[in-house]
């Protein structure tokens, strides 16, 4: 799995489209969606889940296991 922290963004976005562009599909994508305006960047990535930034943070605080884990990719701010 390839994790992708403000994924959501315009950097991160592209980095998960290029990342498509490569053949990767196994990506969590990590951000905040409150502003819904953001999603629009996903709508038309392959990722094979989401996880909000603070569910994410509490899930590596307590240790979860979130599989195998390649590369990770912080854009987030």
């Amino acid at each position: 799995m390839i994790i992708v922290t403000g994924a959501a963004g315009f950097i991160g976005s592209n980095l998960v489209e290029g990342l498509n562009q490569a053949g990767e599909r196994n990506i969590l994508v990590v951000d905040d969606l409150a502003n819904g305006e953001k999603c629009l960047n996903l709508a038309d990535l392959d990722f094979s889940d989401y996880m909000e930034f603070d569910t994410f943070g509490d899930a590596i605080s307590a240790g979860a296991d979130l599989g195998e884990i390649e590369a990770v990719f912080h854009q987030g701010a």
